[in-house]
């Protein structure tokens, strides 16, 4: 079933809709060239009127997740950046792209490395995302990664965020011409000729909390994800210190640059998913006893201080400023817009296709984000 609309979160309705389905399209749950309902039906489901669905369809078919078929209805279609395509003028074979299929970061990423390849006459395939997600066991990873091999497949861009099985790609090494981690890289496994695009994410955590100073906050709050165990580490063969924690770092030098002790900030793990309503209260108590200034390591996780701001009305600029990472399109829609912290996803785009078409290897770049100033 689709996702309800929900009223406490400050986004518009049609939005809602749209990332709803999405969500299917993205799980498979609908297929490409299935038939959606229609505008009145869903206007039905989401207890909302047509001209609402309406514009969620607007924005759903000029993203390309669906085609509207004049006196037939809407089909699903699937995005230019997930196209795939078996031409290719790589000299020795295929290039994959094995990005997340949702969220806007990995969409704009996607679509850049897919266009300035296109440039060079290079073309890519979106491969299956299961890879790098944590539900899928070992054996079905291994059984993917074979699978992309023997389809000649040698040349793969990666996120190398904690979820990537870096031991199992270290098995496999051999096979690949070339590696490309974009993003992010928190390997505990050495890729020496592995390509390294990624943001600065300690300068991420400097310039959020740097803003907040300014704003005039002596207390500061950091929420991001929860730890890896050691197992978990283990078996992905990936190292305890992520990208947060990196803008973590950052965010405590900032501090004691301007005299702030540790004391000052907390840093709060969100609870994994089954967790989660319990994680927003306990989130909920934190904010509401003090002002302070908040840093999260992605956008979509400030949506819990906007939910407590409506509860408890207490007014967003007001009673604390807040700063998300990444500069995705939650940024526009939410009330007020979201101050956040752009990673420049074009330049890594731009770095990764240079790095293929010229088949560069041992390249390492660290790529400087950009505070994008809003309401908040």
């Amino acid at each position: 079933m689709l996702k309800q609309i929900d009223t406490a979160v400050p986004l518009p309705k049609y939005y809602q809709i749209g990332e709803s389905i999405k969500e299917k399209i993205f799980s498979g749950a609908y297929r490409e060239g299935e038939k959606l309902p229609t505008v009145r039906k869903l206007a039905e489901y989401f207890d909302t009127t047509p001209v609402t669905v309406s514009n969620a369809m607007r924005l759903l078919n000029d993203g390309g997740y669906i085609n509207k078929v004049h006196g037939k209805g809407m089909f699903v279609t699937i995005p230019k950046s997930t196209i795939t395509s078996v031409k290719s003028t790589n000299p020795t074979g295929k290039i994959g792209i094995m990005l997340p299929q949702h969220g806007d970061l990995y969409q704009n990423l996607a679509t850049g490395i897919t266009n300035e390849l296109e440039r060079h006459d290079m073309y890519t395939s979106h491969l299956p995302a299961e890879f790098s997600v944590s539900d899928i066991n070992i054996t079905q990873k291994e059984q993917a990664l074979k699978k992309i091999i023997d389809n000649g497949f040698d040349t793969l861009i990666l996120d190398g965020t904690r979820h990537l099985p870096y031991k199992l790609l270290h098995k496999y090494r051999a096979h690949f011409k070339q590696l490309n981690f974009i993003a992010h890289y928190e390997s505990g496994i050495d890729f020496p000729e592995a390509n390294i695009i990624i943001f600065d994410a300690f300068k991420a955590g400097y310039l959020a909390a740097k803003h907040l100073i300014k704003a005039g906050h002596n207390k500061f709050l950091f929420i991001t994800f929860d730890k890896f165990s050691p197992a978990e580490q283990r078996r992905n063969g990936c190292r305890a210190q992520t990208y947060d924690m990196l803008a973590f770092a950052g965010m405590l030098k900032a501090l004691k640059t301007a005299g702030f002790s540790k004391n000052s900030i907390k840093l709060f793990h969100e609870a994994r998913k089954h967790h989660h309503t319990l994680s927003c209260n306990e989130l909920t108590e934190i904010i509401k006893k003090e002002r302070m200034g908040i840093f999260a390591s992605g956008d979509f996780r400030l949506i819990p201080v906007y939910k407590t701001s409506i509860a408890n009305n207490l007014e967003i600029k007001n009673s604390f400023n807040i700063v998300g990472l990444y500069n995705t399109s939650w940024t526009e829609v939410l009330s007020p817009a979201l101050t956040s912290i752009s990673i420049n996803e074009n330049e890594i785009a731009r770095l990764t296709a240079d790095c293929i078409s010229k088949q560069k290897k041992s390249q390492k770049f660290l790529i400087t984000p950009e505070l994008i100033k809003r309401e908040t």
